[in-house]
């Protein structure tokens, strides 16, 4: 795909540049074995995951209430305290954090973008801390790149300042500017709804519907990305 006429291009972070999906699947069985509980339960954390992090997302709750959330719904400790719920929600970042790599063609094609001249920029939903840590992991700390964490200024994705202050931090207009990445929601419609491109990145996970027959802006892979003025 030929993105040709943009400024600039906004990378989404989990499953688009980095892994997450297949560091949260290893990084949850690792939880449940520390904790005694079956294996194989990602399709069930998945769900649970999506029900608070959309609430998160809404305005409902605070990023660190979704988390506590999860844990306590995953494990069925529904009654316990603020920290007892983070301590136990630790367990499961720490196997997830072991298992942080980026896909193959992220480095490249962060690199062909800039190549091109592309104001290029990270627009995330995690937190700070998290997310840096991550582009540690995958060697994506790279010169001209700007990481964006969404919670420091709370303002998720879809909500339509996500899409203004990533332009503004990359110091590009909406109309010039790419979003690219895995969520149909966050990264294309309501890239589309705010005034910029949105390139859905569509690898057939369980998150994503199916993309539109007369949607021309997806891709399966990072190389498919070519990017000229």
């Amino acid at each position: 795909m030929i993105l040709a006429g943009y400024d600039g291009i906004l990378f989404d972070l989990d499953d688009t540049l980095m892994d997450h999906t297949g560091a949260s699947i290893k990084g949850l069985d690792s939880w449940c074995a520390e904790l005694g509980l079956p294996t194989g339960q990602y399709e069930r954390w998945a769900e649970i995951e999506y029900k608070w992090v959309s609430r998160y997302e809404r305005g409902d709750i605070t990023h660190p209430q979704q988390r506590r959330e999860r844990a306590k719904e995953f494990t069925g400790q529904l009654n316990l305290s603020d920290e007892e719920a983070t301590q136990l929600y630790a367990g499961f970042i720490r196997g997830y954090q072991a298992h942080w790599t980026a896909f193959n063609n992220a480095i490249p094609t962060i690199h062909n973008a800039l190549a091109a001249g592309k104001k290029v920029g990270i627009l995330t939903n995690g937190g700070r801390e998290m997310q840096e840590g991550k582009v540690r992991a995958g060697d994506l700390v790279i010169e001209g790149v700007e990481l964006i964490p969404l919670v420091d200024y709370d303002a998720p994705k879809p909500r339509p300042r996500a899409y203004s202050l990533g332009c503004e931090k990359i110091g590009t207009a909406p109309e010039r500017t790419a979003m690219i990445g895995d969520n149909w929601l966050n990264d294309v419609e309501g890239a589309r709804q705010a005034g910029l491109t949105g390139v859905y990145f569509y690898q057939g996970l369980a998150h994503q519907p199916k993309p539109q027959p007369a949607d021309q802006e997806v891709i399966s892979s990072l190389s498919q990305l070519v990017f000229s003025d």
